[in-house]
């Protein structure tokens, strides 16, 4: 994966980090498990192995967006900080320099997190700056009015106006 990492880092595109439908595990089977937990979970682990790897220890200019506002990450991150500190480098092999959080500036986190409280705790934990608007079309939960969480969490019109348009511009500058 080096390579597309080095191109991406040298073109200055973002990355998505999404998981990919493979079909549900058993027990994500029933009751729309597979897209209520296991896609996320999914994006969990594909940051988790990210950060954890040093793959940004080894492309700095990398930049990751994080479907699914991230995951179960930005509720994670001083677990993984901690694990970090604790990993028997050793048994590990390739392990990142520094703890999963001082790679935040690497990282945007799309919104879809389908519920105020959480969107009002992932600009608390990743900053404002870092979140960008976002539906998951065309996989369900799609989010068809995005611009209604963000209204529904009571952000002022300032924060709408980041997420929707200037982090998003800011972003992908480099494509216009």
């Amino acid at each position: 994966m080096d390579r597309l990492w080095r191109k991406a880092e040298a073109l200055r595109l973002p990355v998505l980090v999404h998981p990919v439908l493979v079909g549900p595990a058993p027990r994500a089977a029933k009751f729309a498990l597979a897209q209520i937990a296991q896609y996320t979970f999914d994006t969990t682990l594909g940051v988790g192995s990210l950060l954890m790897s040093g793959v940004l220890d080894r492309f700095p200019g990398l930049k990751l967006v994080l479907a699914h506002g991230g995951g179960a990450y930005p509720y994670l991150a001083g677990r993984f900080d901690i694990m970090h500190r604790r990993m028997d480098r050793a048994a590990q092999g390739d392990v990142a320099a520094k703890a999963p959080s001082a790679y935040a500036a690497h990282m945007a986190y799309d919104s879809i997190v389908h519920a105020p409280k959480a969107l009002r705790f992932l600009i608390d934990v990743v900053g404002l700056d870092n979140v960008l608007l976002g539906t998951d079309y065309a996989f369900p939960p799609a989010d068809m009015e995005p611009l209604a969480l963000l209204q529904s969490a009571q952000l002022s019109a300032a924060e709408i106006e980041a997420i929707a348009d200037a982090n998003p511009r800011r972003l992908f500058a480099r494509l216009r």
